[in-house]
C-alpha cells in the first residue's frame, strides 16, 4: 500500500511464517541534502524556509525552527507571538490528525466517505484561518473563538465525540471504529513516551551524532511518541490494541478543541505544546508537540551572523525506528497471510502515523 504524504517513504517488510510475523524490517528514507538548504541563510529566514519545504505539519516545522533561532540568538519569544503559536499549532494538530486517519485508512468506509470529505474542508478552513491570524502573531479572541467553534463543528461531524463516548453512528470515525473494535490482533504494549524531560539528552545525541537524525535512540528504551504516547495513561489497557490507539486519537483532538477554547477566553497557555533552549557554543533548539509527536529543530549562528549548522528530528524517525515501538508491537503477532496480513500491518502502521508514504511488502514463507 503507498500514498505520498511528503518528502521521502517507508518500506516496510514483513516475514511471514504460520500466520506469525516472525520478521520485520523497516527503513525510512528522506529526501537527501534537506538542512543543507538553511545553511548559509540568514536566520530568520529559517521559520519561513521550514513552513515552505514541509508539505505536512507546516507550522509546526516554521514554529519549531523559529524557536531553535530565538534560542540561538538568546531571545524570548514576545508573549503575544506565543499564544499564536499555540493557536496555531493546536488548530494544525487537530486539522492533521483528522485528515491523515479518514484519507488514508486502508478500508473503504461505505457511505462515510463522501460525507467527510465536505467537512474535512471546513476543518480545514477553519484550522488555516487561525494558522494566518498566528502567522501574523496576532491573537484575536473573537476571530479565534468563532474559527475554534467551527473547527468543533466540523470534528463533531466527522465523528470526535464531546466526551469519552463513541463517535456518532454514521460518521467517519464511528467507521473506523467498527473497523478495529473487536480486532485484537495486536496485544498491548504500554508506550514508553518521549517527553520534555529527554531533550537535554535528544539535543545532545543530535548535535554529536551526525546520523542521530536518522536512527535516534535513548539507552535502553524503545520511546515512542504521538497522541498514542502522550495519552497512555488516559486509555485502558484491556481493549483491543487498534482501538486503543484510535481512541487517543480522538482524545487528541478533543483536548486540543478544549486547549483553543481556553486560549481564546485568554486562558491557560498549554506549556507542553512548545520547550526549547541553547545548545554549546552558539546554538539552539525547539521543539514542538505536532500531530505525529515530538519535532526537534537545532540550529547554530556562524560568526557572520548565517546558519551554520541545522538539524531536524521528526517524530516517525522514533516511532518507525529499525526496533522501535511500530516494529515491536508488529513482530510475532499473528496477522494471517496474503491480503489478511497486509490489511493488519496496514492498519497498525496507518495508527502509527507516518509523516512519509508507506510501502509495504508481505513475504509468506510457506511459498518462498
Amino acid at each position: 500500500m503507498t500514498f505520498l504524504l511528503g518528502a521521502g517513504s517507508i518500506r516496510i517488510d514483513v516475514t511471514v511464517t504460520q500466520a506469525l510475523a516472525s520478521s520485520v524490517e523497516v527503513r525510512v528514507s528522506r529526501a537527501q541534502g534537506l538542512t543543507r538548504m538553511f545553511i548559509g541563510r540568514r536566520p530568520e529566514e529559517a521559520p519561513v524556509l521550514a513552513g515552505q519545504v514541509f508539505s505536512l505539519c507546516g507550522f509546526s516545522q516554521s514554529v519549531a525552527a523559529r524557536l531553535a533561532i530565538l534560542n540561538a540568538a538568546n531571545l524570548p519569544m514576545p508573549a503575544e507571538g506565543r499564544s499564536a503559536a499555540m493557536a496555531g499549532l493546536l488548530a494544525e494538530r487537530i486539522f492533521e490528525t483528522l485528515r491523515a486517519l479518514i484519507l488514508h485508512w486502508p478500508s473503504l468506509l461505505a457511505g462515510a466517505v463522501a460525507e467527510a470529505g465536505q467537512y474535512l474542508r471546513r476543518a480545514l478552513t477553519a484550522s488555516q484561518a487561525i494558522i494566518d491570524d498566528a502567522k501574523a502573531m496576532r491573537t484575536d479572541h473573537i476571530s479565534l473563538t468563532a474559527n475554534t467553534r467551527r473547527l468543533g463543528a466540523a470534528a463533531a461531524r466527522l465523528g470526535i465525540p464531546e466526551d469519552d463516548g463513541l463517535s456518532r453512528d454514521g460518521t467517519a470515525c464511528a467507521a473506523i471504529f467498527r473497523d478495529i473494535e473487536d480486532d485484537r490482533t495486536f496485544k498491548g504494549r504500554p508506550p514508553d513516551p518521549l517527553t520534555a524531560g529527554d531533550d537535554a539528552e535528544v539535543i545532545a545525541h543530535l548535535c554529536r551524532d551526525a546520523g542521530y537524525s536518522i536512527l535516534p535512540h535513548l539507552a535502553g528504551r524503545v520511546a515512542e511518541t504521538g497522541a498514542y504516547a502522550r495519552l497512555c495513561g488516559a486509555s485502558g489497557s484491556d481493549g483491543p490494541h487498534l482501538a486503543q490507539r484510535f481512541m487517543a486519537r480522538m482524545r487528541d483532538v478533543r483536548l486540543c478543541l478544549m486547549q483553543l477554547q481556553h486560549l481564546a477566553k485568554g486562558q491557560n497557555d498549554p506549556p507542553e505544546l512548545m520547550a526549547g533552549g541553547p545548545t554549546p557554543g552558539t546554538g539552539g533548539f525547539g521543539a514542538v508537540e505536532c500531530a505525529r509527536g515530538r519535532l526537534y529543530h537545532q540550529a547554530e549562528i556562524g560568526v557572520d551572523g548565517k546558519l551554520c549548522a541545522y538539524r531536524i528530528l521528526a517524530p516517525t524517525e522514533w516511532n518507525f525506528h529499525p526496533a522501535g515501538p511500530f516494529v515491536e508491537t508488529l513482530l510475532s503477532s499473528r496477522i494471517g497471510a496474503g491480503e489478511s496480513a497486509a490489511r493488519s500491518v496496514s492498519r497498525l502502521a496507518v495508527l502509527f502515523d507516518p509523516c512519509v508514504g508507506f510501502k509495504l511488502g508481505i513475504r509468506d514463507v510457506a511459498h518462498a
